[in-house]
């Protein structure tokens, strides 16, 4: 943990989005799937946490590693996500993250920039709160 995070990518509705320009925020990136029946059963949470947060110095960005663009492009739809959605299977996500070997991944980054938090595997909105909180009160 420590290291300066790195993410800029194109969200599902064309615009521009880096962690560079989120300094000052502390962002969630939620690596996820629409296959991966977890991600499926946690995005409801996010979307909950997202509302609950983005007005106090939080972003969340999901970036999903599907390989079907228009897959993800209709889950986000059908489930009415808020939340900025981004595609990693395309080459307009330029990121440090390394290959994401299970979904979820999560990971958490500071005001500063840099990875604060990360965990594979189901996350609870308890526990992600525990860990934001801190983050957004420094």
């Amino acid at each position: 943990m420590g290291e300066a995070a790195k993410l800029k990518t194109v969200l599902l509705d064309g615009k521009p989005v880096s962690l560079d320009q989120l300094k000052g925020k502390v962002v969630m990136v939620n690596f996820w799937a629409t296959w991966c029946p977890t991600c499926r059963a946690e995005m409801p949470q996010w979307q909950k946490f997202y509302d609950a947060y983005k007005g106090k110095g939080f972003e969340l960005i999901a970036v999903s590693i599907d390989e079907d663009e228009k897959a993800l492009r209709s889950v986000a739809k059908e489930r009415g996500f808020t939340f900025p959605v981004a595609w990693r299977y395309d080459d307009k996500t330029d990121d440090n993250f390394g290959d994401i070997i299970g979904t979820p991944t999560l990971y958490v980054v500071d005001k500063t920039g840099k990875v604060a938090w990360m965990k594979r595997g189901r996350v609870t909105y308890a526990q992600l709160q525990e860990i934001i909180d801190p983050l957004l009160s420094n």
